[in-house]
């Protein structure tokens, strides 16, 4: 998950949601990342691995994480502005990796080793 817009406030409002919904959530130390497809001069990202446990199906999963999106502001411009209030992403579910580009990024393999589930 990630933010480049308000990004501490945005990143603390996400992870206390999902720890809220989901008991259990693990987070890594957040980091500072470049920002990767958006335009030139988009700020830099505040990014940090979360480990969700949840019973719902994965579609179910995606579309409240889109809703929290939603609700912090996301919305369909944003990529082309380049001001992202909040990115969540599901980049694996269970053992199956949906997003192999995401997942190798150094960040990613940073952060589930520091949360020891790689």
């Amino acid at each position: 998950m990630g933010s480049n817009a308000n990004r501490t406030e945005n990143i603390k409002r996400v992870t206390e949601i999902l720890q809220a919904n989901y008991p259990g959530s693990r987070f890594s130390t957040p980091e500072i990342t470049d920002p990767i497809d958006l335009p030139e001069g988009a700020k830099a990202f505040l990014n940090l691995v979360a480990m969700v446990p949840t019973n719902l199906e994965k579609d179910e999963f995606v579309a409240q994480l889109k809703g929290i999106e939603n609700d912090l502001g996301r919305d369909d411009d944003d990529d082309e502005d380049g001001i992202i209030p909040i990115d969540l992403d599901l980049i694996k579910w269970n053992d199956d990796v949906i997003k192999p580009r995401d997942f190798m990024r150094p960040y990613m393999v940073a952060g589930l080793e520091e949360i020891d589930e790689f």
